[in-house]
């Protein structure tokens, strides 16, 4: 099963200026380590894997965590069998996560979901998910409490298990999707998310799609149907709405669809990069790529689109950019490589928000419904009827200025004007709302 391991990319290093980015010390105790998932909480409540970029085509036995905005990031060890890899993450709050983890060599027992609830100081296997002959790829959280985790298949199903209680108990999964042959297999992190719906890819190049939490799914061929086949393959896509999305391959092509991945179409454009592509969460058709493969005809470095991908703007060149984790048009990370064993660098962060990124106050994600703020004695109160993740409070320019995990945010250090209120609600929708300090 050593084939499911991603071929590492080019591995070098060039000196240069971070220009927008601020370097953090991602922690992982490796050198040449590099983020692989990034599982955004909120602002600042962030939970990481790792990738080995020295050549050895391994997931270390590592999570790394920030609850201040990556000031400081801590690694914490796994305490899964020794030939464990670590497949994905899924960051609750800053106690609690999940992790999948597979068998990087040897016997499939390496198979299993850990949790954490003390900010990953211990994890304790959960029983019941995952037997020896599958592959743990997946863990997906819906909202706060529908999720799957998905490993390859096995007696011509893929093992899937779901949960409806925020992970406390899980069930096999009935009507996951047959293979369409016998060799076929998932990516481990191979996911897309967007409110209800969820996408899988696999090495036939087939997708996976759900709308309703696993019940019933479809499979998509064409298009750039080969570029997520074969072992060397780094095609990514990331979705703007429960149908809009774009698709980097490894030959170079950037694909969108209007139909959810039913069908795709080349986009005529330039300045996008095919190592990873992102939607940013709650804004209005704006994307980021990035590549940090030296082999790439592309070339290195990282660019946005305001536009829904038919325009590219560069943020930097000639610079090896990683995988994208973003949670707003202001709160970006992009992963480098570690330097040395103590983790020091690793992880880079924007420094300023995108240019031109705006919040999607008409999109199809936003909630219509009742939406309300109201400022009292320094304290901004979100009236909504629909459970709320977090709210991140912003100025004009798309700066974040608060944020919280609840109803109430604390703005009395704002001074007098206009702000925005961006709520992220546990279903995975968005709702904006301005208010007036005076």
């Amino acid at each position: 099963m050593n084939k499911k391991l991603l071929s590492l990319l080019a591995v070098a290093f060039a000196s240069f200026s971070f220009g927008q980015y601020q370097t953090q010390n991602f922690a992982i105790p490796l050198q040449y380590a590099y983020p692989n998932v990034i599982s955004i909480v909120d602002a600042n409540t962030v939970w990481a894997t790792a990738r080995d970029g020295s050549g050895n085509n391994t997931y270390p036995r590592y999570a790394s965590i920030t609850t201040n905005g990556g000031t400081n990031w801590a690694a914490k060890l796994i305490s899964a069998p020794s030939n464990a890899l670590i497949s994905d993450i899924h960051g609750v709050d800053g106690q609690t996560a999940f992790v999948v983890t597979a068998p990087a060599s040897g016997s499939g027992a390496a198979n299993g979901l850990y949790k954490t609830t003390n900010g990953g100081t211990s994890w304790s296997k959960i029983s019941g998910v995952f037997g020896n002959a599958s592959f743990g790829n997946i863990i997906h959280f819906f909202d706060t409490q529908t999720g799957l985790v998905i490993g390859d298949p096995v007696n011509n199903k893929y093992e899937m298990y779901k949960t409806t209680d925020s992970g406390n108990t899980w069930s096999v999964l009935t009507t996951a999707p047959i293979p369409l042959h016998a060799d076929e297999y998932g990516y481990v992190g191979g996911k897309v998310g967007f409110g209800n719906s969820l996408w899988l890819t696999s090495n036939t190049g087939r997708i996976l799609h759900t709308t309703d939490f696993g019940a019933t799914w479809n499979s998509y061929t064409g298009g750039p149907v080969d570029d997520f086949s074969g072992q060397d393959s780094n095609a990514t896509m990331s979705f703007s709405s429960e149908t809009y999305g774009l698709l980097v391959d490894n030959i170079g092509f950037l694909w969108y669809t209007e139909d959810a991945g039913a069908n795709w179409d080349i986009k005529e454009t330039t300045g996008y990069f095919n190592g990873d592509v992102k939607y940013i969460p709650g804004s209005n058709s704006n994307f980021m790529t990035t590549n940090m493969n030296l082999d790439s005809t592309l070339g290195i470095g990282s660019s946005y689109s305001n536009d829904g991908g038919n325009t590219w703007i560069s943020i930097d060149g000639d610079e090896q950019r990683g995988h994208i984790g973003a949670y707003d048009c202001s709160t970006i990370w992009v992963g480098y490589f570690t330097s040395n064993t103590a983790g020091n660098e690793g992880m880079l962060k924007l420094t300023d928000p995108i240019p031109g990124c705006s919040l999607a106050v008409s999109d199809t994600n936003i909630i219509k419904t009742e939406l309300k703020a109201v400022v009292s004695n320094g304290v901004l109160n979100i009236v909504t009827n629909k459970d709320i993740k977090d709210v991140v409070v912003g100025d004009m320019s798309a700066r974040s200025l608060a944020s919280a995990n609840k109803k109430e945010v604390n703005v009395s250090q704002l001074k007098a004007g206009v702000y925005y209120a961006r709520v992220a609600y546990v279903d995975g929708s968005f709702g904006t709302v301005k208010f007036v300090i005076k």
